[in-house]
């Protein structure tokens, strides 16, 4: 475990010998509050390290919410998640807006799905279905507002960031939006981590090859996983949680 910066050490001695010789009180520094989280908050300015590898169990509390290529990822079978609400062209203002997902034949809204609910995690794998549309104050806007709803519905649930998986280069000169935008994208979703004090998950470095682009043995069309790549984002996800 990694020490606490200092400024979350105790009080010096010399502050305590000045507090005796004045006998008055003297107020420590202010703190930010942080989120009803258990782990300690420095980690969230920092992508999540690599930690001992879990289970797909470990998997089982967890919320995924995401596009088309988490569809995927759930449906080849590599972990059972507590609750998949996943889709094609799914967008961050759906999520909010009151888009309707479907889990086990019956349909309803984020709210409906998860008020009163106990999962302890949320996965979120969000932003590149509107990332050509969307301004930058505006994906990063809905981003935040949707982290505030899921903190109203899921107090203390710890929830993980990811941020988006490249397109090939032929994907990328052919439609938007391009590697060079998803970066941008990404270095919002990074501010907002920081910012909304959640664990980023740099899924999306971890498929950049050294052309900034994700490898064409890979993907299938340019965009989704092949069966290989989704073992490689799952296996990414076993090894960048926290609390393990």
């Amino acid at each position: 475990m990694k020490a606490f910066p200092s400024r979350f050490l105790t009080l010096g001695p010399a502050l305590a010998l000045l507090l005796s010789l004045s006998g008055q009180a003297v107020q420590a520094p202010s703190r930010r509050v942080l989120p009803q989280v258990v782990d300690p908050p420095y980690v969230f300015d920092f992508p999540l390290p690599a930690s001992r590898p879990v289970s797909g169990d470990w998997f089982s509390d967890a919320v995924f919410i995401g596009d088309a290529r988490l569809a995927e990822l759930l449906a080849a079978g590599l972990f059972q998640p507590g609750l998949t609400l996943a889709q094609m062209g799914l967008n961050v203002r759906d999520v909010r807006s009151g888009g309707v997902f479907s889990q086990n034949g019956v349909r309803a809204n984020l709210r409906q799905m998860l008020e009163g609910a106990s999962f302890r995690k949320v996965y979120l794998m969000l932003g590149f279905n509107e990332a050509a549309w969307m301004g930058e104050q505006e994906f990063y806007g809905e981003y935040a507002a949707l982290i505030d709803e899921l903190r109203s519905l899921l107090p203390g649930a710890q929830i993980y960031l990811q941020t988006m998986i490249p397109v090939t280069v032929s994907r990328a000169a052919v439609q938007s939006p391009d590697n060079a935008l998803l970066v941008e994208r990404n270095a919002l979703l990074a501010r907002l981590a920081q910012d909304k004090q959640v664990y980023l998950v740099e899924v999306g470095n971890s498929f950049t090859g050294v052309n900034g682009a994700l490898e064409s043995g890979l993907s299938s069309d340019g965009l989704h996983l092949t069966a290989e790549g989704n073992v490689q984002w799952f296996e990414y996800l076993r090894t960048h949680t926290m609390g393990t």
